[in-house]
């Protein structure tokens, strides 16, 4: 009888081992998923802001001059090499 108690608590221990693990190591990626969270948060702050300035013709106007080299009628172009 005893050592079928035994047994059947060498058996339930043995079914905790592996979820107690899987604990252990989700536990430990907790810090570096929070880092990529904290990481994305920040990019769609700038990205959002960027949105909204992109939503102003003046904001419009500085990304077309900025990213496209658009300019304006009657605007001096001077185009400095770089060295």
């Amino acid at each position: 009888m005893v050592v079928l108690y035994a047994a059947f608590i060498g058996l339930l221990l043995a079914s905790y081992v592996p979820p107690l693990q899987d604990i252990l190591q989700n536990r430990a990626e907790i810090p570096v998923l929070e880092q990529k969270l904290q990481k994305a948060q920040t990019q769609n702050t700038a990205r959002e802001r960027l949105i909204k300035e992109l939503n102003t013709p003046a904001g419009i106007e500085r990304a077309a001059r900025e990213r496209y080299g658009m300019i304006r009628p009657g605007d001096k172009v001077y185009i400095i090499p770089k060295e």
